[in-house]
């Protein structure tokens, strides 16, 4: 039997999204959870605007910028390749996209604060980019040109700007250590986007319409704020200093504007409504448990398997885990998400994959329960607290209600 949620639990998450939002303590939010058969809770809670109770309450089809969700996307399309035979895990990167050729690994900065940096000895590998030990970092760019930020100012410009920005007035790419060595989160993703572009012939937007979401019946989805979508659009809110919360004053993460959008991102680039990406969701546990009745699988099982297998020495897991701030040895990155290798007391399972977006917009899905969610909003800065508290409470609400049968 799939999962179930008890109706008193469904009770107790409506009223913790609820309060969230009443004190003031949350923006608007969306929480939902699926099985492999279908959704067992949607609710969502708020108005487009923190500070305008008349700007119209969120709902369902709200459109969200997905940031960072959109590297499971991207990794679901290269995976695609994999089984085609277009690529291989092993294929240096350069052969490609030639601007991967002759990195540079920056080791330190002189007193002026220029790079100092030796050529890298090993090249980068297509396996290495979805699992982020490519040493791609936006934090080595920060040093020797401008940071992620100037990198994604340039959507309008074309491949050769991004890298020639990356570089600065480097020989090659930056990168932080050796490739394959150890883990850090960065370009990586993008890359492997521009390279699916390359071999399907197709901007990364229009490829995953054709393979990902029109299979599925994702309709919200796209890198491009059309009209439609950006009246849908959940802005972003602001938690100041003081801890109170107020409209977003800063600017977009990308340029908004469809008509000047060249370029697609497979790191952070996508919109679409959070019910769209629970579809996603939904699908990648059907494959996972086999019991997919209907549409036709956009992955095969081994391709799915990937998804949920480790993939980091020990060195790259103890990056990943400082990176999360999570316990040492307690996770795993795979070439999609991260994975626990541990149960997680009272909640997610061990083997659990998840990841999220940088204005809060976080997913798991759980195969060994059976289960998937998304707890999402649109906040900056990052890494906020409060929402993180409000995650663990959710979830624990959840598993807490939960009958799994014969699953237990």
């Amino acid at each position: 039997m799939p999962p179930t949620l008890s109706p008193t639990s469904k009770e107790a998450i409506d009223r913790m999204l609820a309060e969230a939002v009443f004190s003031k303590s949350m923006p608007a939010l969306f929480f939902g959870v699926t099985t492999a058969e279908g959704p067992i809770y949607m609710h969502t809670e708020g108005t487009k605007l923190v500070d305008d109770p008349a700007s119209g309450a969120i709902d369902e089809d709200t459109v969200y910028y997905l940031a960072s969700q959109t590297k499971l996307v991207t990794s679901i399309a290269a995976l695609q390749l994999l089984e085609q035979g277009k690529i291989t895990l092993d294929t240096l990167a350069e052969d490609v996209l030639p601007e991967l050729a002759n990195p540079v690994i920056v080791t330190g900065h002189d007193e002026q604060g220029n790079p100092i940096t030796i050529p890298a000895q090993g090249k980068i590998t297509f396996g290495q980019l979805l699992n982020h030990t490519s040493g791609l970092d936006s934090s080595a760019a920060k040093k020797t040109a401008h940071g992620m930020s100037e990198v994604y100012s340039h959507c309008g410009a074309d491949l050769a700007t991004y890298f020639d920005v990356l570089k600065d007035s480097l020989p090659g790419v930056p990168l932080k250590f050796e490739p394959g060595s150890d883990f850090v989160y960065g370009f990586s993703s993008d890359c492997v986007g521009f390279i699916v572009e390359k071999l399907s012939g197709k901007s990364l937007d229009q490829y995953f319409k054709d393979h990902i979401f029109s299979p599925l019946g994702i309709t919200s989805a796209s890198f491009y704020l059309t009209p439609v979508m950006k009246a849908r659009l959940l802005p972003r809110a602001y938690r100041n200093k003081d801890g109170v919360l107020e409209r977003w004053k800063g600017p977009p993460p990308f340029e908004e504007d469809p008509a000047k959008l060249q370029m697609n991102y497979g790191g952070m680039g996508l919109y679409a409504s959070q019910k769209d990406y629970l579809t996603l969701l939904r699908h990648l546990l059907q494959i996972k448990a086999d019991t997919l009745t209907a549409a036709t699988p956009i992955l095969s099982p081994a391709s799915v398997e990937a998804l949920f297998t480790p993939t980091l020495s020990a060195a790259g897991a103890a990056s990943l885990s400082q990176f999360l701030q999570l316990p040492p040895g307690s996770v795993q990155y795979t070439c999609g998400f991260f994975v626990t290798i541990t149960d997680f007391p009272g909640i997610r399972k061990k083997g659990t994959g998840a990841w999220g977006g940088a204005a809060h917009t976080n997913f798991f899905i759980d195969p060994t329960t059976g289960v998937a969610g998304i707890l999402a909003t649109q906040l900056e800065p990052r890494a906020d607290k409060t929402h993180f508290r409000l995650c663990l409470a959710v979830e624990k609400e959840l598993y807490a209600g939960l009958n799994v049968g014969d699953q237990a």
